[in-house]
């Protein structure tokens, strides 16, 4: 047991000293969070600068004229400030008007309005309707009186639309689609893009802790025959102490590394607020941060089990890309059919496969980050992987035998299984 325990505590150490690990497990959730922080904040006064931009052009809209030769105006819309329009009767007097400061511009609507649907502004600076900011008076003016005054169906003319959309993939979800109010993360939730890919960003953190455990486990051991360091420890430890301790030390390495990152998105929904524009009152769930470290803890011990007993065939450091592709094939695809049924988490194949333990990590998260997920599931998928984890980890301790480690033979799937299914 102490030596597991010195293993496992050199193991730690070594990561520690990486500085590929502790950007990945430290460096990038941090950035994120400061990134967030910084945004919310310059957003923050920009806000501010803008509603009090929009509060000085309220209080400065100035009183135009008007001459309307086209007959279309027969009132201003009463919405609207009192005497904001003026009507003249001809160009001089409007002139004159306008120099004496009595109006700050005037239109002239020709007669061939409703043909043409032009009409002239007359102001004394250069670019007049951007820069006076309220060319949407006259605009809503003429709407209002072309619909002989009914300011609803002016109202309907100038917004004629406001679509609701219904995504069925999402039918039994708590999904909100195209609403605008999203009740949950999900694809169905396309008013915010940060909620929409929020499965596929939690998913990512599982997948990528489980990839990077594993495959590291994986060279480290290959790289420990290869270099023929293996010889030594197998005279300071026992194989068994050996797999216990690199299995739990890159465990609890990559157990710190999902707990800072789904802490780091907790975060940025806490402080994003509506700079985000994360729709009011939602919250993200504490039962997927603990669902997350279940399946993380459960795929890293099935994939990484096999990765430790792959390396501990892998007599060549050479050997280890392909390797690690082979072994890992069932994590790939399970990470495919997540990435296609995103937008389908209540599928019955979806379903299929976070139930399935070899899929389960990645799935299951994907599927309750959406929500609408019965508590049975997660619980038989867990039930699941833990027995197939269990499995795994003796099987592959089989593997782990002196004279296994200290071979040279070539890595072959079929003297993989051969040596898991050996019964001494």
């Amino acid at each position: 047991m102490n030596k597991t325990l010195e293993i496992l505590r050199y193991e730690i150490v070594s990561a520690f000293k990486r500085p590929s690990y502790l950007l990945l497990a430290f460096g990038i959730p941090i950035f994120a969070v400061i990134a967030v922080l910084v945004f919310s904040f310059v957003k923050s006064n920009q806000s501010r600068s803008a509603i009090s931009e929009s509060d000085q052009n309220n209080v400065s809209l100035k009183t135009e004229g008007y001459m309307d030769y086209s007959g279309i105006i027969e009132g201003i819309p009463k919405d609207l400030p009192e005497n904001i329009l003026i009507s003249f009767s001809n160009e001089s007097e409007a002139q004159s008007a306008l120099n004496s400061g009595k109006i700050a511009g005037y239109y002239i609507i020709p007669a061939d309005y409703i043909e043409s649907g032009k009409l002239i502004y007359i102001h004394p600076t250069s670019n007049p309707i951007s820069e006076g900011g309220q060319d949407w008076i006259m605009r809503w003016t003429l709407l209002v009186n072309m619909v002989d005054g009914d300011a609803k169906l002016a109202s309907n003319v100038w917004n004629p639309a406001s679509f609701k959309k219904r995504n069925l993939n999402l039918e039994g979800s708590n999904t909100s689609g195209g609403s605008g109010d999203c009740v949950s993360p999900g694809f169905g939730c396309e008013s915010n893009l940060l909620l929409q890919m929020l499965p596929l960003v939690l998913m990512l953190v599982i997948y990528i802790s489980i990839v990077s455990g594993g495959s590291y486990l994986l060279r480290l051991i290959s790289s420990e025959k290869d270099s023929r360091v293996m010889e030594l420890l197998i005279l300071s430890a026992s194989p068994h102490q050996l797999l216990t301790g690199k299995i739990l030390s890159y465990c609890l390495l990559g157990l710190l590394q999902v707990t800072t990152w789904f802490g780091a998105v907790f975060l940025i929904f806490r402080i994003g607020g509506t700079t985000l524009n994360i729709p009011k009152g939602f919250s993200l769930p504490i039962s997927i941060l603990v669902w997350g470290i279940i399946f993380y803890l459960l795929g890293f011990a099935v994939y990484a089990s096999l990765m430790a007993g792959a390396g501990a065939l892998t007599p060549k450091l050479s050997q280890y890309t392909s390797v690690y592709f082979i072994v890992s094939i069932p994590l790939f695809v399970s990470y495919f059919f997540s990435l296609m049924l995103l937008g389908r988490p209540h599928s019955l194949l979806a379903i299929g496969l976070s139930i399935f333990p070899l899929s389960a990590p990645v799935m299951m998260i994907t599927r309750l980050t959406v929500g609408g997920v019965p508590a049975w599931q997660p619980m038989i998928s867990a039930v699941l992987t833990l027995v197939m984890a269990i499995l795994i980890v003796r099987f592959i301790a089989k593997v782990f035998h002196a004279q296994i480690l200290l071979s040279g033979q070539p890595f072959s799937v079929s003297r993989y299984f051969k040596a898991m299914m050996r019964t001494t």
